[in-house]
């Protein structure tokens, strides 16, 4: 494993993060029929798997599992805390009541502290909005979050899905006020969607925020599984594709990874590639976001799966190689921030 500073911070963060959405109770999570979610046991065995690998940074979130998430993450990091950096986030309801949610001071001092207690720990190193609250004044948010550094409840925040002026926002009103200043920002980005390219992905780099670039495999797509005659195409057969790709509150999956041209032409690059060079489509997928500057967040269900992808950190792509996989590259919707009330 390598290691690479948390954005601006001297924080050490391995160059692959294991992301926890696939852990806890099926009744209990938000997206598809809850297929993909495995137990404790199931998900122990992949903690234990990823820290012999050296990750060291875990991603997680209060509504995951409502909470068993981060509760099976603060069991295994028990005895482990001081080497590990966990990451969380608030922001979507945790129940039906009208204060349970969002970014307003009230509900991220009730969540924090929930957060705490599942994890088994008395401090979060990353906080993370987990979107943009358009009902709470950012400055209610920010002054929460410095207070929340000051006191020592978390190390460091960032943002989740928002929209380049939203991130430009937070950073230059935090200066502006001498708060705490964003120290990363986590997005949709793998090779068939490649919008924060555009100001998002730019910004990061250009003020040493850590992008975090989650679904880097597109929901399975780049594992060249869907991949077939020349065309992504999602089975009818619902029992053996990811419940993701179904769920209404995934519409994206299918409304920018099936269809264009260009996502087709990738994957038969993508094939190709990983066929000359002896390894799988999706560890080229994530050689490829290494080789941008990115961590990628990978969640899985599966020991073998985790093994197989932290090996793309081996994986060397040259600039011709680069080029080829990018070239057929269109512009899709932005799709992964929640826009601005009309």
């Amino acid at each position: 494993m390598e290691y690479i500073n948390l954005g601006w911070s001297g924080t050490k963060v391995s160059k692959i993060c294991l992301g926890t959405m696939s852990f806890g109770d099926p009744s209990l999570q938000l997206y598809g029929k809850g297929g993909w979610i495995v137990g404790r046991e199931q998900a122990l065995k992949i903690l234990e798997k990823a820290w012999d690998l050296g990750i060291n940074f875990f991603d997680t979130a209060n509504v995951y599992s409502k909470g068993s998430s981060e509760k099976i993450l603060g069991e295994f990091l028990f005895g482990r805390r001081d080497d590990a950096v966990i990451a969380t986030k608030v922001y979507f309801p945790m129940s039906d009541k009208p204060n349970d949610r969002g970014l307003s001071r009230k509900h991220v001092m009730k969540q924090v502290k929930d957060s705490l207690l599942r994890l088994k720990t008395d401090y979060i190193d990353l906080y993370q909005m987990h979107r943009w609250d358009y009902e709470t004044p950012i400055e209610e948010t920010l002054s929460t979050f410095n207070n929340l550094v000051s006191e020592g409840f978390i190390r460091y925040y960032g943002l989740s899905a928002v929209f380049g002026w939203q991130l430009a926002m937070v950073y230059y009103l935090a200066m502006a006020k001498g708060w705490e200043r964003p120290v990363s920002i986590q997005s949709l980005y793998n090779l068939l969607y490649r919008e924060d390219e555009r100001e998002v992905l730019p910004f990061a780099k250009m003020h040493r925020l850590t992008y975090l670039a989650y679904s880097p495999t597109a929901v399975g797509i780049l594992t060249g599984k869907y991949f077939i005659g020349g065309k992504i195409v999602i089975p009818e057969d619902k029992e053996s594709t990811p419940e993701r790709l179904w769920s209404n509150s995934n519409y994206y999956a299918k409304s920018i990874y099936v269809g264009p041209p260009d996502n087709d032409e990738i994957m038969k690059r993508l094939i190709e590639l990983a066929q000359e060079k002896g390894v799988k489509p999706s560890q080229i997928a994530i050689a490829w976001l290494l080789h941008k500057g990115v961590i990628p967040i990978i969640g899985t269900s599966k020991v073998e799966h985790l093994e197989e992808l932290v090996e793309a950190i081996m994986i060397k792509l040259t600039d011709k190689e680069i080029d080829d996989l990018e070239k057929p590259y269109k512009p899709k919707p932005f799709v992964h921030a929640i826009p601005p009330p009309m």
